[in-house]
């Protein structure tokens, strides 16, 4: 049969509404992660995990069951090393995924998507493909910088 398309492509190439919460984390779980749909005041986000760590979606500019963006994003702990100083660091050398440090000290990493227009399958698991990747690169960075903070201590 000339000119069939394989099932995955199809799959692939399958338009989803991701301005829909329900659309989307069905779309995270194609993707291969879990996915639950959950509400805080009455917002919607999806609570998920990669690389051991929990992180969610949250949904922003939500009417009538539909939402004009998402954001992946994970917290993390007050920790003496989060500075605006590291964030700034980890910001200018990398485009998509952001980190800041709020009044409290935490740490927010973060990616934003525009949720208007429908999404490839394809398209949709390359982005979380990318969260997934720069959380690692930003758990490295992190251990480095640890690392770096240490005291120096005298060599035996």
């Amino acid at each position: 049969m000339l000119g069939a398309v394989p099932a995955t492509a199809q799959q692939q190439d399958k338009l989803f509404d991701a301005t829909d919460p329900k659309a989307t984390a069905a779309a995270l779980m194609s993707a291969g992660y879990k996915a639950v749909l959950k509400e805080s005041d009455g917002d919607p986000y999806i609570e998920s995990a990669t690389n051991g760590q929990t992180f969610s979606i949250d949904f922003y500019g939500c009417k009538d069951g539909h939402c004009s963006s998402f954001q992946f994003e994970s917290w993390y702990k007050p920790d003496p090393l989060w500075t605006p100083a590291l964030a700034n660091k980890w910001n200018i050398a990398n485009r998509f995924l952001r980190i800041a440090v709020n009044d409290k000290g935490e740490l927010h990493e973060y990616m934003d998507v525009t949720g208007v227009g429908k999404l490839t399958q394809a398209n949709f698991a390359d982005a979380v493909d990318w969260y997934q990747t720069m959380d690692g690169e930003l758990a490295k960075f992190i251990d480095k910088a640890r690392e770096a903070a240490k005291p120096d201590t005298p060599k035996k």
